[in-house]
């Protein structure tokens, strides 16, 4: 006959319904109008409640539990686990459980655990599951442990969904960072992917230049099963995504830019069940990946177009080639730059035997920076041609800097060589010193007419005049050939005239100039460089090439 306290409780749940048709007699626990007080008061208690709860009674732990607690079963251990004992039921788990248990049956402690990891076998399938619990001892009327109350909420959702995000978010924040191509993107996404719990597998593919789709990166095992591999070419064809089992092909959209760039192939692990979450999830993926697969490629667009221009502009404002004797001048863009900058060089016949020589540098870098260097081109050249004087140019400069913005700050080397006196006469405004290397094996910085950078001299400008000798070698530059991160200045001074120190004597304008480049910028300056190199006493050679920017002056 059924007790009717226990009729009472059980009643209006399901749980309760279930409890009502357990032979109780059966179990260590004994009908339920035998059962002891402190149990009857604990199982009216989790009956009462809709919060998860189960009840664990006498030496084999047999259980009690109500509705909220059903649902941590999962699909396969109710109605069984009913009246069976703890150990049986969670069979699976029993060794990560025996520490918390023995904590409050032998020790009478109550335990916490939170936002722990249990691997259960509840749906059929082993299940990562994440449980927040507190196990509490039952004492009987003798006050002895005689069960356990474990009351208990499932937080597998919101740890994996935090996980989730978190994924989406670095994998966000590292292809936002990403440089280089749209492979690079997918090899850095890959790599970001790789052994994340919630990923099995995961595969880039983009076309190449033959139009036909190549896997760029992989997480190792290949995501793109025979079922998918042919679907790869219809997604990238159509930008819609297909899902094969746990797999899901997504296109790397282009946000309206065209067709898709390329398919990221996703592979779902088998400890989560394959739902929308799970689809969610992927699908974030893909438009974290194709958001950045996208923006690579309009970058690259971008770069290519401005690189155009800048070429075009570079192009018309520096001098085209000349016949003008024992000078040559290079042009190097900053390294993984657009070619234009503030940086140039002109070279300007003045008369028989007399030639200028301008290097400057503008503050800045960009289209900005090459206007104003342009425009102060012209009016150096415009100033030398009415025959002024070395400093009388840089006094003109300064008036016209103060009327253009941005053009204060500007360095200028200012020289006029004579071949009939032999003389170089030149003046510097804020520009790095000259290298003259000497017949005679001398190699100087020249220090004199120095003065303020453009827009800021507050007296007349000074010159120097040096003699200069058959054979004699005059090297002006910008800083992007000698400047180093980090690095004081002196250091690249002395690379600079231990460099011109080893040139052969009598050896071609344009050998040693491409040498200097070698030498001092082998992969490329982290700044642009304008350089001008000049041999005293050189006569042309016509058939000298210019380089292929048409940067050079002159070739000797």
């Amino acid at each position: 006959m059924r007790s009717p306290w226990f009729l009472r409780v059980t009643a209006g749940s399901e749980a309760g319904a279930v409890a009502r048709e357990v032979d109780w007699a059966a179990t260590p626990l004994g009908v339920p109008g035998t059962w002891p007080t402190a149990l009857r008061v604990t199982v009216e208690t989790c009956f009462a409640t809709r919060f998860p709860v189960l009840v664990a009674w006498g030496p084999e732990l047999t259980m009690i539990y109500n509705d909220g607690y059903r649902s941590i079963l999962g699909a396969d251990k109710h109605p069984g686990a009913m009246g069976s004992p703890v150990a049986e039921v969670w069979k699976e788990i029993w060794d990560d459980l025996v520490p918390l248990v023995d904590e409050v049956m032998v020790h009478g402690r109550p335990t916490w655990s939170e936002d722990t990891l249990l691997m259960m076998h509840r749906s059929g399938y082993d299940e990562e599951a994440y449980f927040t619990w507190s196990y509490s001892p039952i004492r009987d009327a003798d006050d002895q442990v005689r069960g356990l109350l474990d009351i208990a909420t499932e937080t597998t959702e919101q740890v994996v969904e935090r996980r989730r995000m978190a994924l989406v978010g670095r994998l966000s924040a590292v292809l936002g960072a990403a440089h280089g191509d749209v492979a690079e993107v997918g090899r850095q996404a890959v790599a970001v992917l790789t052994g994340a719990p919630d990923v099995a597998a995961a595969d880039v593919h983009l076309p190449g230049p033959d139009g036909r789709v190549a896997l760029v990166a992989s997480t190792g095992p290949s995501a793109t099963t025979p079922a998918a591999a042919d679907v790869v070419e219809r997604v990238l064809r159509t930008g819609v995504a297909e899902e094969r089992g746990r797999t899901v092909v997504h296109p790397l959209s282009t946000n309206g830019d065209g067709a898709p760039c390329g398919v990221l192939v996703l592979a779902a692990g088998d400890r989560r069940p394959w739902d929308d979450g799970y689809r969610e999830f992927f699908r974030l993926v893909a438009a974290a990946v194709g958001t950045a697969a996208s923006g690579t490629l309009r970058h690259l667009r971008e770069v290519g177009h401005l690189r155009e221009v800048s070429d075009t502009l570079q192009a018309a404002i520096v001098p085209g080639g000349s016949t003008l004797p024992g000078v040559v001048a290079r042009y190097l863009p900053a390294t993984g730059d657009l070619a234009v900058g503030g940086d140039w060089y002109d070279v300007v016949e003045l008369g028989p035997g007399r030639r200028a020589l301008v290097v400057g540098d503008c503050v800045g870098h960009g289209l900005d920076a090459a206007a104003r260097m342009g425009q102060l081109r012209a009016a150096g050249r415009a100033l030398l041609l009415e025959d002024r004087s070395p400093a009388a140019v840089l006094e003109g400069l300064d008036r016209f800097a103060r009327t253009l913005p941005g053009a204060e700050s500007t360095t200028v080397f200012c020289g006029v060589v004579d071949e009939v006196e032999h003389t170089l006469t030149y003046a510097v405004a804020g520009h790095l010193p000259p290298v003259l290397a000497r017949v005679d094996g001398r190699t100087e910085l020249l220090s004199g007419g120095r003065g303020t950078v453009l827009g800021f001299a507050g007296r007349p400008r000074e010159e120097a005049v040096e003699r200069l000798d058959d054979d004699d070698l005059l090297v002006v530059y910008t800083d992007g050939l000698i400047e180093r991160r980090a690095e004081s200045l002196r250091y690249g001074l002395d690379r600079l005239l231990a460099a011109v120190a080893a040139q052969p004597t009598g050896a071609r304008t344009g050998v040693v100039a491409d040498d200097l480049l070698r030498r001092l910028a082998p992969h490329g300056a982290e700044d642009d460089v304008a350089l001008v190199v000049y041999r005293a006493g050189s006569v042309a050679d016509p058939t000298a090439p210019v380089d292929d920017r048409g940067a050079a002056v002159a070739a000797d």
